[in-house]
């Protein structure tokens, strides 16, 4: 089943009843400031009712990517630079369970709103429907300026224009900007193998090549040569740590028809279905040694797309865990209180073998 939960700041799981139960209050009563009428949406026309120019919408923006590209960071930078003066909402779609992702947001001491999907991809046809429901409800609940959805590294957005023309949203979101990031030295072998990576710069306004100090220069410029041929139309930024320009973001864009015309072609092609990748996700109170947590991510870094979390060690410290095929990075980290949170996702991942070799690296 997916978990839907939202809550103010960050969630630690969920489930629809969660959702229903946990009302948010961040926003209400602070009188939000329209971004867009239904006069100014410019071709984002979806339907008659979009002519009604009375109707207030809002501006969505999308964050895809592959699992380790730098999805996260951008978001978080879009916090520190934004959430002072914009009520924003985040949507975080996580394929495995847990939270891990909503808890790196939460470090950025920013309000913000969150409304955290599990175990699945929103664009998925398992998730589409409820996803729309959900997301008018967080709409019409907290009135936030404006709406970004981190989906997960899996997700296949052809769905993307079936999703905002939903009689639920086509009279309260429409599509301001869609971020692609890419990581230089994965993605080329990866948009081989994964269909919905391609799709994903497909649909992009602005594709990132990030992580560009972990690539040599000739794999960056056959990365972007790859990109655009994928898609001519967007832009290309070269960039470290999602170090991007970000002070247009939030501005009242009428946005790119080109953009719009991509969601509705693509929108004719059926979502891809769940792809056959296993998740599973460890939680403990036991701290590990250091060296022993090396060794278990070695063993399993080479079957997994990624391995990411927390960990408490043996010395009292935590460390942050990100690992996406092979390339393993272990940070010490201040200011975590809370077990040790470990995912992983992999094709044909060993879930129980992952989760038991774990236990036996515990502190007895």
């Amino acid at each position: 089943m997916p978990a839907f939960s939202r809550m103010t700041m960050f969630v630690v799981g969920g489930s629809p009843a969660l959702l229903s139960a946990c009302a948010a209050k961040t926003f209400q009563g602070k009188g939000a400031t329209p971004i867009l009428t239904g006069s100014n949406t410019g071709n984002y026309d979806y339907s008659a009712a979009n002519k009604n120019e009375d109707i207030m919408k809002i501006p969505f923006y999308l964050v895809t990517g592959f699992l380790g590209s730098g999805k996260t960071t951008l978001v978080k930078r879009v916090l520190r630079e934004h959430a002072d003066s914009k009520r924003i909402a985040i949507i975080q779609n996580e394929f495995a369970p847990g939270n891990v992702d909503g808890a790196e947001l939460a470090r950025t001491g920013k309000k913000f709103e969150m409304l955290e999907i599990n175990k699945g991809s929103v664009f998925c046809v398992c998730l589409l429907s409820d996803f729309r429901s959900s997301l008018a409800e967080l709409v019409d609940r907290t009135q936030p300026d404006a709406v970004v959805l981190e989906a997960t590294g899996l997700a296949d957005p052809i769905a993307l224009a079936q999703l905002l023309t939903a009689p639920e949203l086509r009279s309260r979101l429409y599509l301001a900007y869609s971020w692609c990031i890419v990581d230089a030295a994965a993605f080329l072998q990866m948009e081989r193998k994964i269909t919905r990576i391609a799709h994903q710069v497909r649909i992009a306004d602005h594709v990132v090549i990030n992580k560009e100090d972990l690539a040599e220069q000739q794999m960056i410029a056959d990365v972007e040569e790859r990109i655009r041929d994928l898609n001519p139309f967007a832009t290309v930024s070269h960039t470290t740590y999602g170090r991007v320009p970000l002070q247009d973001m939030f501005a009242p864009l009428i946005g790119d028809p080109a953009a719009v015309r991509r969601a509705r072609e693509h929108a004719a092609v059926e979502a891809a279905k769940r792809p056959p990748v296993e998740s599973t996700a460890v939680r403990s109170t036991k701290p590990v040694e250091r060296e022993a947590l090396v060794k278990f991510l070695n063993a399993f870094a080479a079957d997994a797309y990624r391995i990411k979390g927390f960990v408490n060690i043996s010395d009292g410290t935590t460390v942050a865990v990100q690992c996406t095929f092979n390339n393993i990075e272990i940070e010490s980290i201040e200011g975590r209180l809370g077990p040790t949170e470990l995912v992983a996702l992999g094709e044909g991942l060993d879930t129980e073998s992952f989760a038991s070799s774990f236990r036996r690296i515990e502190a007895r």
